[in-house]
């Protein structure tokens, strides 16, 4: 499962690539939507070296993943370093609503998974080996042509770049508790960047999937620290008199409800999984299994997601900083002091959790931003107007890599706020990655198949949804580049 999920950081153009990556399923009994199934008795499986479909020869004929194990693939898949962002939201937003976008953002990753896997899922039993749906782009081609490819592309490299950049932050902020300097981002980006082109430019895939486990552990790791850490930080405030202790935790928004839309964009990254749905479900024994796979894993990431947002906002309330590890590190003396900057607080301090913190998700962000742009960088190289011009090796494809992480570099630097960075392009993308395009595309290439549609009563969740992801799209967007002015204008 740790060897599968690794999807998770491969965009599609990683499998476009790979032309021996066919699914061998073969299936026939039918399902509620109207699709004929039937129980496979191979799948392509793992393989030793490489994760499943990404290998380079010839693939074995091992069984398929279990339900159980394509629950785990999903949980490795969506669990990142973007649970740092969580505990903050219920500063912005108030804590009752926050608890209310995270129960519509995991219901709203389920129906939307579900309807992409049924359109896939079809798809894939209705054509041959070679017209089958291996990545999130053939499923753009598939709906709409060369326009739906691009579309998805667009959102997936976007999204990728953006990510990258929130993850160049956190770096530096790990490095810089962790080496006790008081370093900076504007000093330790110059010295992130070269080391981070030389890795970029001779990194294999397959060394980095190996390692793949130590960073789902660092990513997990974290979680229970930044837990643990702040229950034991408790004892800081519980002494403050009655009104202060009032006032240190927000339950509803106190600064309108602009905020709800980056917040829910936010959910929607930390729980966005659907570029992967398509390499997972192939792998399973029992491909029309996967939304009892899906509804395990997100309940699994939901209780993982659940705790570090409420603990770690109770822990801290509305004190909490951007960057949680000061707020581990550091505690204000009285409540007049919580509203100064971190650097002055004179209350309790910590080392050894925070830096333990740190290591987990340094480990959690040296694999995974390696992975993420590479897929940024097969994506564009396989692009047929410049494929030949990008060969790997070639200058042409050396400036490339360094562009691309020159820019990542670039947005690290200009901003510095791992939240902002991270809602500001997931208000821009999510709600079309996850919301738009599963349900329309999806809806369209169960019309081309001729596969029984949506009920009137899922037809209306959809258009629920639909209302919620450009609630998310609009306000979400605008509240997070109000969040970039106010960073640039102090």
């Amino acid at each position: 499962p740790f060897e599968c999920a690794a999807k998770a950081v491969m965009s599609a153009a990683v499998l476009q690539t790979d032309p021996d990556c066919n699914n061998t399923n073969e299936d026939s009994d039918s399902t509620s939507d109207g699709l004929e199934t039937e129980e496979s008795a191979v799948s392509i499986g793992d393989h030793d070296d490489y994760p499943a479909m990404v290998w380079d020869q010839e693939r074995p004929g091992d069984r398929g993943i279990s339900s159980f194990d394509a629950a785990l693939s999903l949980t490795t898949a969506i669990v990142g370093a973007g649970v740092m962002a969580l505990p903050q939201l219920p500063s912005k937003a108030g804590l009752y609503p926050c608890m209310i976008c995270m129960v519509i953002g995991v219901w709203i990753t389920y129906e939307c998974g579900s309807s992409f896997h049924k359109a896939n899922y079809g798809w894939n039993k209705k054509h041959d080996e070679s017209q089958r749906l291996k990545t999130f782009e053939d499923f753009g081609q598939a709906a709409m042509g060369n326009g739906g490819a691009l579309l998805i592309r667009i959102s997936v490299l976007a999204w990728f770049i953006g990510v990258c950049s929130g993850f160049l932050i956190l770096m530096a902020q790990q490095v810089e508790l962790i080496s006790g300097m008081g370093l900076e981002l504007p000093y330790l980006g110059p010295h992130f960047g070269p080391s981070a082109m030389v890795r970029l430019h001779v990194a294999r895939l397959n060394g980095a999937v190996k390692a793949l486990p130590l960073g789902v552990l660092g990513a997990v790791g974290s979680c229970a620290l930044i837990m643990i850490k702040a229950f034991r930080d408790l004892d800081v405030w519980e002494d403050w008199p009655e009104k202060e202790k009032s006032e240190l935790h927000s339950e509803w928004p106190e600064h309108g409800y602009m905020a709800l839309g980056s917040v829910l964009a936010t959910f929607f990254g930390a729980f966005g999984v659907m570029g992967n749905i398509p390499a997972i479900a192939s792998e399973m024994r029992h491909p029309w299994k996967f939304p009892r796979a899906l509804r395990l894993s997100l309940t699994l990431v939901f209780a993982l997601y659940l705790g570090v947002t409420l603990i770690g906002y109770w822990g801290y309330g509305n004190t909490i900083q951007s960057n949680i590890l000061n707020s581990m590190s550091r505690s204000p003396g009285n409540f007049t002091q919580a509203s100064m900057p971190y650097d002055k607080w004179t209350g309790p301090r910590s080392s050894m959790i925070p830096t333990v913190t740190a290591w987990c998700v340094l480990t959690n962000l040296m694999l995974s931003y390696p992975l993420c742009m590479m897929s940024v960088f097969v994506s564009i190289q396989s692009l047929e107007s410049v494929q030949q011009q990008l060969m790997p090796g070639t200058c042409a494809n050396y400036l490339m890599r360094t562009g691309f992480v020159a820019i990542t570099i670039g947005i690290a630097l200009a901003l510095e706020d791992f939240p902002l960075v991270f809602g500001l392009f997931a208000a821009v993308n999510m709600p079309i990655q996850a919301v738009f395009v599963p349900i329309m595309f999806g809806s369209r290439i169960r019309k081309k198949i001729g596969a029984k549609q949506a009920s009137t009563c899922r037809r209306i969740a959809h258009g629920i949804i639909f209302l919620i992801a450009t609630f998310c799209l609009v306000v979400g967007t605008t509240d997070a580049v109000q969040g970039v002015v106010a960073h640039f204008t102090g």
